[in-house]
């Protein structure tokens, strides 16, 4: 063999190399498998989660993707999964949550390498917008809204993290709009995600009356605060109603949103009725300490969004900076409210613009489209093997190393394959057919004219070359009359 064709040939076979490994995996594989593999010391209590999880899956007939990542949190409860997991596995001082923080990466190390748009997975795609003048009020008037707009971004994704959702898109789309696409998210779930990120979570405490009843049985509002309205339980499990109370028309002592450092779900051991805890940062531990021992007796009202969530009467000084906020509330209730406070946002998002494919029709597009594929490149296998004999088999090989290639390629740029993508690339498949059409009939005319079959193959490579360029050129530049 001529040395420069060696080396043409290992060139070839690297690239080829390459592009079967960045293809591999080009399926998700199963998230409960993947972290039961991708755990370095796993013990008995790491086999019960796993188990557990196993025992979920299989008793939910629900198969979008964002139930297994439920079913494995479900599993996992309050315990400590991070001696799992190499100590590497996620930076838990950037982490709020460590847990969730390892799921994101272990389903994301078993995402497949193929990243379908929302025409093919199904899903959610939200355009919203924020009122730039409510933001710069409660975030602050230097604040501006590039600025903003970035900041609730890195707000909604560690919301929709907790949905599951394997690759989410979330960007800025200008004038203070931002877009969402969740893929997989089935119809289930989007009302409550769409409820998820529209909420701004603005979190205030303020005072409760001291004489709470007894102004409102004389029907007087005291000056400097306001009635409103607290949801306490019926004794009927689920059911609220609602209940005056005066709260101070301010925070007490600025105390608000700003400060938290982080929420989550707890459940009462004695009950089993949710509650939400959260952790304040060193500024708003120190209020909160100041406020609690001043008014030992007094309830402090938790006002989210303008809505009393609960009013609980202080029964001593809370230090440490770690409070509870109890209200009947139900599992999912909890859920979002530890949610939003954790990851609150400068002023609510408006959904301009919704779209949404259920992931059974992206499924069914999905398997139309293989069957497509399959039967468009198998007649053409077959027809150029007919045709051409030996040549139409080189040019089959050629032909699904040039897919390989491409697909390659895409994989390592996370392209997203839409509908319309692949409508490209069987495009692709076919003007790269018309071009061996072109270059076998070219050597068929030199063997015609007496070359030998080298001589044929030099000349159909050489002179074709010409015709193909200006072929795809005009292909690409024509435009109907």
């Amino acid at each position: 063999m001529n040395r420069s064709h060696f080396w043409k040939l290992v060139l070839v076979l690297l690239v080829i190399a390459w592009s079967a490994g960045e293809i591999y995996p080009p399926t998700s594989k199963n998230l409960i498998d993947a972290f039961e593999q991708q755990s370095s010391t796993p013990n008995k209590a790491f086999d019960e989660i796993v188990k557990k999880a196993q025992q979920l899956d299989a008793a939910n007939t629900d198969r979008t993707p964002g139930i297994t990542y439920s079913n494995l949190l479900v599993a996992i409860g309050t315990n400590d999964i991070r001696p799992f997991f190499p100590s590497n596995y996620v930076n838990s001082a950037v982490e709020r949550d460590v847990t969730r923080g390892i799921l994101n990466r272990v389903q994301r190390s078993a995402a497949g390498q193929f990243r379908l748009g929302l025409d093919l997975q199904g899903g959610t795609q939200f355009l919203l917008e924020m009122d730039m003048s409510r933001a710069q009020t409660n975030a602050g008037a230097m604040m501006n809204a590039d600025f903003i707009a970035e900041q609730a971004v890195e707000v909604l994704r560690r919301r929709v993290d907790r949905f599951g959702v394997a690759e989410p898109v979330i960007a800025p789309a200008g004038g203070g709009r931002i877009l969402v696409q969740l893929p997989g998210l089935s119809e289930a779930d989007k009302q409550q995600a769409k409820a998820q990120i529209q909420k701004a979570a603005f979190l205030e405490f303020r005072m409760v009356h001291p004489e709470n009843e007894a102004q409102l049985q004389r029907g007087v509002v005291p000056p400097g605060y306001v009635r409103m309205f607290e949801m306490v339980p019926t004794g009927t499990p689920g059911q609220r109603m609602p209940q005056p109370i005066l709260v101070k028309r301010s925070p007490e002592r600025g105390l608000s949103g700003k400060h938290v450092e982080g929420a989550g779900v707890g459940h009462d051991p004695a009950t089993g009725s949710p509650y939400v805890s959260f952790s304040l940062k060193p500024e708003g531990a120190q209020l909160f300490a100041e406020i609690t021992q001043a008014a030992v007796g007094e309830r402090l009202a938790i006002i989210l969004d303008g809505e009393v969530i609960s009013a609980p009467r202080i029964n001593g000084p809370i230090v440490g900076g770690n409070g509870q906020i109890t209200g009947s509330f139900t599992d999912k209730e909890a859920f979002e409210l530890a949610t939003s406070l954790e990851n609150p946002l400068a002023a609510p998002l408006e959904v301009k613009e919704e779209r949404g494919v259920d992931p059974s029709l992206g499924a069914d597009a999905i398997a139309s489209g293989k069957t497509a594929t399959l039967l468009g490149v198998g007649a053409v296998a077959v027809f150029m093997i007919v045709y051409y004999l030996t040549a139409g088999l080189v040019a089959n090989v050629a032909l699904i190393l040039n897919i390989v290639i491409m697909l390659g390629v895409m994989c390592s740029l996370d392209v997203t394959f839409t509908l319309p993508g692949i409508a490209g690339i069987v495009l692709t498949i076919g003007m790269a057919v018309d071009a061996n059409v072109l270059i076998y009939e070219r050597m068929r005319e030199e063997l015609a004219a007496g070359k030998s079959v080298r001589g044929a193959v030099a000349s159909g490579y050489d002179k074709a070359f010409g015709t193909i360029s200006a072929s795809r050129c005009s292909r690409h530049w024509s435009s109907p009359a």
